[in-house]
């Protein structure tokens, strides 16, 4: 099987939750994100709804069937042909479950349009990557023939179909991190999770955290069962103070991946896993469903302690930026900082951000803010004696109007 460029998308709970509400089986949850990401054209959408046959209405029930494409083949490197038919509109390829002999069976994933070019007896070819992007799998491939939205004398056609299987490589996982300081944990998280819809998703994939003053001192984090909604592990076995070279592989038995074992993937070197919160450029968290509009960052790195300044979550759900104003130290403070928010639309008020003289801070966002309201984090901050200081958030304090402790 020749490859194919794979697409890699952003998948938020947010966009699948309100995606899946129109799911008839867990079947369609890769075609309702992939027409989400890539884009589809929305007729096409209502024209296959949840399955081929999921478009037809009442009204459309005593209409003539059009005939089916005729003479479609596929062949193994993904060339395809058919023949239109008469008072076809356009047409759309399924690509199915090996058992979903149905017309109206669930699709995994589809094609755009392919427009009417004729008025029937003509070839439609070319290779079926350039009509939809697809795992590796074996599939029953369907081509359906749809009459214009304004012709109700013709409903959509039967299927003509053809088996095809495609197999290939699995990519190397791309690998983020996040040190919690805290609790003494460390996060991993498969970056390029989405890539693997498009492939097989890896059986597991192991990060090896090697000690860079004692190589024996290695430990493997497992991340298992991958899906859309699961691509991380939590580990409490490094050392903290320890700097470790991180690798990562993956592992996957599937018939349809051509290297079982992935290429080794250097996630980075030197890292230290000491007193501050360590994270990755692309590692993605976020405070909980319920403020996916507002997060606090997870670190600030050489935070300006006289003149004050911007800092970020962009490592969050919404990124945004908070400004830090110097003002008068309050009592127990080093150093006090009237914050603001660009975290628009919500209007967010000032609220302070108070250094503490014994190496911890409190941070105070103040306004109702849907769904949550006023808020506070907590956290440590070392002087770096040049001027700056670096600040860890714990997010095990995160504190809302709603806690009775806030």
């Amino acid at each position: 099987m020749k490859p194919r460029k794979l697409l890699s998308l952003l998948l938020t709970a947010g966009v699948l939750g309100l995606l899946c509400t129109s799911c008839a089986t867990t079947a369609l949850d890769n075609i309702n994100t992939y027409y989400d990401e890539v884009g589809a054209v929305m007729d096409d959408w209502f024209a296959s709804s949840t399955s081929a046959g999921g478009s037809a209405t009442e009204s459309q029930s005593t209409a003539a069937k059009l005939d089916a494409p005729a003479d479609f083949t596929l062949s193994e490197n993904g060339d395809y042909s058919f023949t239109g038919v008469a008072n076809a509109d356009y047409y759309l390829v399924y690509f199915c479950a090996p058992d979903a002999t149905g017309d109206s069976d669930p699709f995994l994933f589809s094609s755009n349009s392919i427009a009417a070019t004729g008025t029937g007896g003509e070839t439609y070819s070319g290779n079926i990557d350039d009509l939809v992007q697809y795992g590796y799998g074996e599939y029953l491939v369907k081509v359906f023939a749809f009459p214009s939205l304004n012709d109700s004398a013709h409903a959509m056609s039967t299927a003509a179909t053809a088996t095809y299987s495609f197999s290939g490589a699995q990519d190397a996982p791309v690998v983020d991190y996040l040190w919690n300081t805290f609790d003494g944990t460390v996060d991993v998280q498969v970056s390029n999770i989405a890539d693997y819809m498009y492939q097989v998703y890896p059986d597991t994939v192991e990060v090896t955290f090697t000690n860079t003053a004692h190589a024996a001192d290695a430990v493997v984090v497992t991340v298992e069962d991958l899906s859309a909604d699961h691509y991380n592990a939590v580990s409490d076995a490094l050392t903290p103070g320890a700097t470790y070279d991180i690798t990562a592989v993956a592992h996957s038995e599937s018939a349809f991946v051509t290297n079982p074992t992935s290429d080794t993937t250097q996630v980075a070197q030197g890292v230290t896993f000491d007193g501050h919160n360590v994270i990755s450029a692309n590692y993605y968290y976020t405070d909980g469903i319920a403020r996916n509009s507002f997060s606090y960052p997870q670190y600030v790195d050489r935070f300006d302690l006289t003149n004050g300044g911007v800092f970020n979550c962009g490592n969050s759900s919404i990124s945004f930026n908070f400004t830090a104003t110097p003002t008068a130290a309050s009592a127990g403070s080093a150093y006090t900082y009237s914050m603001t928010s660009d975290n628009r639309p919500f209007a967010i008020k000032d609220g302070p951000l108070e250094l503490y003289t014994d190496g911890t801070f409190r941070f105070d966002q103040y306004s109702e803010m849907p769904p949550q309201g006023p808020s506070h984090i907590e956290g440590i901050w070392t002087d770096n004696g040049d001027g700056t200081a670096n600040l860890s958030f714990d997010h095990s304090t995160l504190r809302t109007s709603l806690d009775p402790d806030y």
